[in-house]
């Protein structure tokens, strides 16, 4: 009597097939060689000072909501610390330069009374190294802007749309300090 061997299963998956997995593979890893994770930006900085903003405009108590903002969007963002001015690597200068409100509609009966308005406040920044006294963010104006529906009281409807408009300047701030491209 002689004994074969025993017969191989034959795979139902053919044999191309099994390449496929391994080259997608291969295709997706080469496609995100060139990302990295961590900051984009390569700062010699980790620490930040923002004293508070000067206030150029007639409009009372804008200083304090807007470093408040871009403070709270530092402490969100997380990749740089606040610091008292004397332990920090740099130093953010800032002073509130404009407060527009400009009539965007009005009422039908009344053309002379606006029913809308455009808030937008511009402020001027900068940001010094604290050690050297080399300029981190070349002195830069941004602004933030919000509509607000007029009802029965103008200064009630600002005062709700200000902390709005101070968070979008805030977020503006952030994206220079922490974002920038090299």
């Amino acid at each position: 009597m002689s004994r074969r061997a025993p017969a191989r299963p034959r795979s139902i998956i053919p044999q191309g097939a099994r390449v496929w997995p391994l080259l997608l593979t291969a295709l997706f890893a080469a496609g995100c060689a060139g990302y990295h994770v961590g900051p984009v930006a390569q700062r010699n900085f980790r620490t930040i000072a923002v004293p508070m903003f000067r206030n150029r405009t007639l409009r009372p108590q804008l200083e304090a909501q807007i470093t408040n903002a871009i403070i709270k969007g530092l402490q969100q963002d997380g990749s740089l610390r606040i610091e008292p001015e004397a332990n920090a690597d740099v130093v953010l200068d800032g002073k509130i330069v404009d407060y527009r409100r400009t009539a965007l509609r009005s009422q039908r009966s009344d053309t002379e009374v606006p029913r809308e308005y455009g808030i937008a406040i511009t402020v001027l920044v900068e940001a010094r190294d604290r050690r050297t006294g080399e300029i981190v963010l070349k002195p830069t104006e941004l602004t933030g802007r919000s509509d607000v529906f007029i009802g029965a009281d103008q200064q009630s409807a600002e005062e709700q749309v200000l902390p709005l408009i101070a968070d979008d300047i805030g977020h503006k701030v952030v994206g220079l300090l922490v974002e920038s491209w090299p």
